[in-house]
């Protein structure tokens, strides 16, 4: 199962990745790691992610 994450872009500003099955890395290839606590929420997205996940979706379903 896929879940989501809140880290940061390249510039360190939050933004919510895809964590592949095993919860170590993004779908776009970045280490997860402890963020600190007190994140301000956000809504953006990662698009390499978010494409790498729509693309699992749709292979698991043929």
């Amino acid at each position: 199962m896929y879940e989501m994450w809140c880290g940061a872009n390249t510039s360190g500003e939050p933004m919510w990745h895809v964590l592949t099955t095993d919860k170590t890395l993004t779908l776009c290839g970045m280490e997860k790691h402890e963020e600190p606590d007190g994140r301000t929420p956000t809504d953006r997205h990662c698009f390499p992610c978010m494409k790498a996940f729509q693309v699992a979706m749709a292979s698991a379903k043929s």
